[in-house]
């Protein structure tokens, strides 16, 4: 229930504390007392700054209490019971009543604003975005804000945050890299995002597209809107594409950039092996697989390619066929001869499921998805946007010129590079960097 407020009723209230007084409560009191102490004085301070306000408005249409302005319309009519919105939550209290002689009822302006809850509409729509529920709102507010203006205010802001998403410029940067992948929300809708990496190595949401599954139709329509919007990829700046195995991405990639070089995910190819896999032999993949993300330049990578194909061949044929049907696509990084740091990034599109993994956090409390409305599309677009906020530069991104030195250069270029040894760690990413031990370590 909202409080009862009474100290706004007189215009010259005497509840102030003197310095002396607020002195030796807190002395008396303890932390948690004196806490309240001050709450509550700054409360008071707050509610009679506001009946002053409202005076001072009465006073301009009125005219002094004591000498009424003749020429003015205005004339006051006592008070009644209103309500406002104080620290986020509602007071009730007196407010003075103003009459127009030709108009009825004036509303005072400085009451109009403060019993607004407008003035609550960012905190809220903040608290949403971090996961709260808008009946968890409605409870902690003490009855301020209802769920149903909880719900509105957060369509309104979720629904201004996705026309930025998809509005605002993307054309003014040089991709170097494109990630692309799909993720499933609530078991049945699945969000496709794209997400550029710069030169500068800064990271940004370019888009997303949400459907059933990562479909043809899914893939197309967000990789046009990403064409339509300025992202390209030529022969003299090809881009480096990101992806997971999923075969209407790569389909998609090279019906609208056709110049870009396409890179699998390495974790998602790892998993899908590892589910043909005995468990007895999972341990020894994990380490080939370690091997392989750690190997730095051409050679070291097809050596270590190579060493993982034969131990899988080994154990399951059907493993080996689907890892060797993905051999161009998961040496394109190596290819280029980059150095060993920027695997970390480039093998897998671990930045996106990152990005939705902290985004399932904040929408744990949505049970229900509703398909036929915007409803995924606006939290989808809030999430990300709220994700990109604490995004900063990939690891190692000073190495990103040889990266964008490799696209630009020849196809054979590649091969006049020096390669380092897969077991070289002249530049490779450190172990707490992969999360992972180092690929000499003997499984035995």
């Amino acid at each position: 229930m909202p409080r009862e407020s009474v100290a706004v009723i007189k215009p010259n209230p005497t509840t102030t504390m003197n310095h002396e007084k607020l002195k030796a409560a807190f002395l008396q009191g303890g932390e948690r007392e004196s806490a309240e102490i001050l709450n509550d004085l700054l409360r008071t301070t707050v509610r009679e700054a506001f009946w002053q306000i409202m005076a001072d408005e009465v006073t301009q249409l009125c005219g002094p209490h004591y000498a009424p302005d003749q020429a003015s319309p205005h004339h006051r009519a006592g008070s009644e019971i209103g309500s406002v919105y104080l620290g986020g939550e509602k007071e009730i209290i007196r407010r003075p009543r103003v009459r127009h002689d030709g108009n009825g009822e004036t509303t005072l302006d400085s009451y109009e604003a403060a019993s607004s809850q407008a003035g609550l509409f960012n905190e809220i729509v903040d608290l949403v975005a971090e996961g709260m529920s808008q009946r968890g709102l409605e409870r902690t507010r003490k009855g301020a804000i209802s769920k149903s203006s909880v719900s509105r205010m957060w369509i309104e802001k979720s629904r201004e945050q996705l026309g930025q998403l998809r509005e605002r410029a993307i054309n003014e940067s040089e991709w170097l890299c494109l990630m692309i992948d799909g993720v499933f929300v609530g078991g049945e809708n699945c969000v496709v995002v794209a997400l550029g990496i710069d030169a500068n190595g800064r990271k940004q949401v370019l888009d997303f597209e949400s459907g059933t599954s990562e479909s043809l139709e899914t893939v197309t329509r967000l990789l046009q809107r990403l064409q339509k919007r300025g992202v390209t990829s030529s022969e003299e700046n090809p881009m480096l594409v990101i992806r997971d195995g999923s075969e209407a991405i790569r389909s998609g990639v090279r019906r609208f950039w056709p110049t870009a070089l396409q890179q699998t995910c390495i974790i998602h190819l790892e998993r899908n092996i590892a589910d043909r896999l005995r468990r007895r032999d999972r341990s020894e993949s994990q380490r080939l697989f370690r091997c392989f993300r750690q190997a730095e330049g051409r050679e070291a990578g097809e050596e270590a390619f190579e060493d993982l194909r034969e131990f899988i061949a080994e154990r399951n044929a059907a493993a080996a066929l689907a890892l060797s049907d993905r051999r161009e696509e998961a040496l394109t990084v190596h290819r280029l001869n980059l150095p060993a740091t920027l695997n970390v990034t480039l093998l897998s599109t671990n930045v996106i499921e990152n990005v939705m993994r902290n985004w399932r956090e904040q929408t744990g409390n949505v049970k229900r998805w509703n398909v036929a409305g915007d409803m995924l599309e606006r939290w989808a677009a809030s999430g990300l946007l709220w994700a990109e906020s604490g995004f900063r530069r990939i690891r190692h991104h000073e190495d990103l010129s040889n990266l964008q030195e490799a696209l630009r250069g020849p196809s054979s270029s590649a091969d006049s590079a020096p390669a380092m040894s897969l077991r070289s760690k002249a530049s490779a990413p450190s172990a707490d960097e992969l999360g992972e031990t180092s690929c000499n370590t003997n499984p035995n």
